[in-house]
């Protein structure tokens, strides 16, 4: 059984060699590893050609930058492994992951193996937000409800092996900068029935960074995942749509209008006078839901009050949690 490894790579000459070398020294051997150079423009394409002239399993792909979903969807294309699983550049897998995990794949046969990840800040502080928990079969609907409900695992692309023709069915939404993870995990489950599995297996460590892409992204682009949420709610159950609304959607709009609001970037500020629209339309609505805290339903009621006092409210509220820890 072959696993088509795919990395999309931009701008990652630091941590690249850790990574590659990190899949190259798997115990379990039948790898093919598809380095995907998104247009970067420091040394990471060079890097990517120098370690495909190491390890015949290697092979690196250059095209102009267009994001990482691209870059995963050309990945996709190119695989011809039997699972595919996908790795982040600055991320790292210990050497014997492949290995305990492709028993699983071997016996089971599932359309999605979900594994756990580790955060890791490379300087030795190291945890798994994810509570061990025994082996789990699922069917797609259920693994979905479960991704969203994040007790066991999330619903990041990585830390998963992929049926690779299942994979090849759907592909990441290019357009979304933010949120495509959620989508490609929901378009993968509605276009794949099957068996599904959850195995406790913490060896793929999710390096934390600052500077990684996904923190400088601004408020007007972040609110993308509200939109792929929107979307999923409209398509999917009510259990799911349920949990998605109160879980994930509203706590957003509430971040969301109180960051934009707060924001130096006119666009921002665009975007959370539509939030606070949201708000105002569907408040009682939302306050009506007993599943929702007394908390959020009060933080929605301030999102009301003009711009001036939030600040002031949010201001003090920073102040206080911040002497609190």
């Amino acid at each position: 059984m072959q696993i088509s490894v795919i990395v999309p790579v931009y701008n990652v000459e630091k941590y690249l060699q850790r990574c590659v070398k990190s899949l190259m020294l798997q115990t379990y051997r039948e790898i093919e590893i598809l380095l995907i150079d998104d247009g970067s423009t420091d040394k990471s394409g060079l890097i990517c050609d120098e370690l495909a002239s190491q390890d015949r399993r290697i092979h690196a792909f250059h095209k102009e930058n267009e994001g990482v979903s691209s870059a995963r969807n050309l990945g996709i294309e190119k695989a011809s492994g039997d699972y595919i699983c996908f790795v982040d550049s600055d991320d790292w897998l210990e050497v014997d992951y492949f290995e305990k995990a492709v028993p699983v794949l071997i016996k089971k046969q599932p359309m999605l193996l979900i594994n756990n990840y580790l955060k890791d800040d490379g300087k030795g502080n190291v945890f798994c937000k994810f509570s061990q928990s025994p082996v789990c079969l699922m069917m797609a609907e259920e693994a979905f409800f479960e991704m969203v409900d994040g007790s066991r695992f999330g619903w990041e692309p990585v830390a998963s092996f992929y049926k690779a023709f299942g994979c090849k069915k759907v592909r990441f939404d290019r357009h979304i900068v933010f949120g495509e993870d959620l989508l490609f995990r929901f378009q993968y489950t509605q276009a794949n029935e099957g068996l599904y599995i959850y195995q406790y297996l913490p060896k793929y460590h999710y390096f934390m960074r600052m500077d990684s892409a996904v923190n400088s992204y601004a408020i007007y682009k972040k609110i993308d995942d509200m939109k792929v949420i929107e979307q999923i709610m409209a398509e999917t159950n009510e259990k799911t749509r349920h949990l998605l609304l109160v879980k994930e959607y509203i706590p957003r709009l509430i971040h969301y209008y109180v960051l934009g609001s707060q924001s130096n970037d006119c666009r921002d500020n665009i975007v959370a006078k539509e939030l606070q629209n949201k708000i105002r339309d569907n408040i009682w609505c939302y306050c009506g839901l007993d599943t929702l805290g007394s908390f959020m339903k009060l933080k929605l009621i301030i999102c009301l009050f003009p711009q001036s006092i939030v600040k002031f409210i949010w201001r003090r509220y920073q102040r206080l949690k911040n002497a609190l820890e």
